[in-house]
């Protein structure tokens, strides 16, 4: 299913935001409770410092230039949508897709990620972390929140990382369980996630 949606998505990007539109309206009938699911698991969550939250209208245009200002080389595995307000503004009414942030102690975001979700009861997760603020298990906590997230809502989990991206790969493992692992044409691997047991 992964590798149809992301050839769909390059061949048809116009018809795609129709689909997202309609799979958005299924979606909030069917799992209309994910935004309150998300802001139970992420309330308290902390890592390194940073703090994690939901984002709402008035984070967009501090997204925006958080996106726009990543150096090419931290973007080389993160191209999930375009980074323009008039995408972000598109995506955040869209009752699938749901929007999150890191906020370092100084309020500065650090981070984003999110959850792209279908009414048939599937996410695909994606993040990226400032440069400045990795190397501090930021990552990893950001796959556990997901994973968390997907689990209190009913989703099942899913992700596609490169297997040259080693630092995504490594804090995958480390915040979740991977189930299972399906090499894709482009050479990405299309995992399923789960929250990690937690130790006796």
């Amino acid at each position: 299913m992964i590798a149809c949606l992301v050839a769909f998505k390059r061949k048809f990007p116009g018809l795609y935001h129709g689909v997202e539109d309609v799979n958005g309206l299924l979606f909030r009938l069917l799992h209309g409770r994910l935004p309150e699911v998300a802001d139970d698991v992420l309330a308290g969550q902390t890592e390194g410092g940073a703090s994690f939250s939901r984002i709402v209208s008035a984070d967009l245009p501090a997204l925006e230039r958080f996106l726009l200002s990543q150096p090419a080389d931290n973007l080389r595995w993160f191209s999930p949508h375009a980074f323009d307000a008039k995408t972000l503004h598109r995506l955040y009414r869209n009752p699938s897709f749901l929007m999150m942030k890191v906020t370092a102690p100084d309020g500065v975001m650090a981070g984003y990620f999110f959850l792209r979700c279908f009414f048939i009861g599937r996410a695909f997760a994606g993040l990226i972390v400032d440069k400045r603020y990795q190397n501090r298990g930021i990552g990893a906590r950001i796959w556990a929140c997901c994973a968390a997230i997907c689990a209190k809502a009913g989703l099942k989990m899913q992700a596609t990382i490169s297997p040259e991206n080693l630092p995504s790969v490594h804090s995958c493992r480390k915040g979740t369980e991977i189930t299972q692992v399906t090499n894709l044409d482009n050479g990405y691997l299309a995992v399923d996630c789960q929250p990690r047991k937690q130790v006796a």
